[in-house]
């Protein structure tokens, strides 16, 4: 592998040969590296902001990130996390290991690390190592098609929710937290595509986006992964007390769940149309719903309802508020994107004549 403290950048001079073709020198060491003669072939790319990039597409060599992590240096409270790191650094293989037999509070650890990934595999254990490879090819999981899953995951969530309040069976409720995990893990799983995008020209291409909507894209993964975190609290207060009698469907805080729906699926739909106006119908709904809830949360407060009922109904108000909120954030990212995208780059001369 490369080191990556190394220049990553050269000025070369243009050179003018057979009187109309231009040419560039490539420097030794990226041919070594890349293990490339005279006469392989090299694909020039060139990117809508005006750069050229060369790809070394036959190169023999191959390069896979390693990430190694020693736990007598990590407290167990924390191996957890150093694994997630290793994840979204884009690690092909993770090596764990210690001086001693791993003890069973770890291996489950690494357990839930692997339920809680996707395309991570234990492929072997021995006793005081264990290494881990992805199985997972970064464009077998398209971008758009993860975060609508993420969107579909958390839109069940809250129907089912809505569903319950009205006296259907809460058991329906039970997968909720599975459903969280999903949402947490396709998170995880976006990230870490990102990041490689950020770092290769070929996952780039193949996943059919720029680094920098990637990037974009990023931010949108998180407040779905927010709002997945609030539709799960939503069923687990239904799970866990009494739905007042006096919920009223037609009112608030319930009445802005509809509203929520539609304004999202209109999100969602832009991610690959262009329609700025039905982004900005959806902010507008959004941010209303948003102050209407507010509103509701300071009457509750001098209301004469029991405390039971008020307790339930602002915590439901707060999580559907911040849902809102979460999606008023992913209104503004989506203008963002396609605002880049409906940009084009003007070129000006700073020579003087």
């Amino acid at each position: 592998m490369a080191d990556r403290g190394k220049q990553i950048s050269e000025v070369r001079k243009i050179q003018l040969t057979g009187g109309s073709t231009y040419i560039v020198s490539l420097p030794k060491k990226w041919i070594t590296e890349h293990g490339l003669k005279p006469r392989d072939q090299v694909r020039i790319e060139w990117r809508p902001s005006g750069t050229l990039r060369i790809i070394a597409d036959t190169s023999p060599i191959t390069s896979q990130r390693e990430v190694s992590i020693d736990c007598n240096e990590i407290p167990d409270h924390m191996i957890y996390d150093h694994l997630v790191a290793a994840y979204l650094s884009g690690a092909h293989r993770i090596i764990i290991h210690d001086s001693n037999e791993f003890s069973r509070h770890q291996r489950k650890i690494f357990r839930e690390f692997v339920k809680s990934t996707r395309g991570i595999e234990i492929i072997n254990d021995l006793g005081q190592k264990i290494e881990m490879i992805s199985l997972l090819s970064p464009s077998e999981m398209p971008l758009f098609s993860s975060i609508n899953r993420m969107y579909l995951l958390i839109s069940s969530q809250i129907m089912d929710f809505s569903e319950v309040l009205i006296g259907g069976n809460v058991s329906i409720l039970d997968d909720s937290f599975d459903r969280e995990n999903e949402v947490d893990a396709l998170r995880l799983l976006l990230e870490r595509q990102v990041g490689q995008i950020l770092e290769s020209a070929s996952i780039e291409g193949s996943l059919g986006t720029s680094r920098w909507e990637a990037s974009e894209l990023c931010k949108l993964v998180r407040t779905l992964e927010r709002m997945g975190d609030h539709s799960h609290n939503l069923c687990d207060l239904t799970r866990s007390y009494k739905v007042p009698k006096s919920l009223n469907m037609e009112s608030l805080p319930v009445s802005v769940i509809p509203i929520w729906q539609a304004s999202i699926k209109l999100l969602i739909s832009n991610l690959k149309k262009k329609k700025i106006s039905e982004i900005h119908k959806a902010k507008s709904q959004l941010i209303s719903a948003k102050e209407n809830l507010m509103q509701y949360e300071e009457e509750l407060r001098s209301s004469k309802i029991s405390l039971e009922s008020a307790l339930f109904l602002d915590r439901m108000s707060e999580s559907l508020r911040r849902i809102c909120a979460y999606s008023i954030n992913m209104a503004e990212i989506l203008m963002n994107i396609q605002t880049h995208r409906d940009s084009r780059e003007v070129y000006s001369s700073s020579m003087v004549n």
